[in-house]
């Protein structure tokens, strides 16, 4: 699950248009910060250093790895 600031992060990245789908479970998303980057994004993994580095920063928690970008897929309809 989520906490509440992530997914105001994804649902950002959703209003400004950031989201492409490529495939069924493939999207392209756009970095708010850095036009000129972007991440590749399926229901089990994502490019982002926040995915990357979520087991060192959460110190296997028992949670499954999550980031904004991830969590996009959380509120896409």
């Amino acid at each position: 699950m989520s906490s509440p600031a992530t997914i105001k992060k994804a649902k950002k990245l959703v209003d400004d248009g950031c989201v492409s789908q490529i495939e069924d479970d493939l999207f392209q998303i756009r970095s708010s910060s850095d036009p000129n980057k972007s991440y590749f994004v399926t229901s089990d993994t994502c490019e982002c250093f926040g995915f990357k580095n979520y087991y060192k920063f959460h110190h296997g928690n028992g949670q499954k790895a999550n980031c904004s970008v991830k969590s996009i897929l959380d509120i896409l309809p």
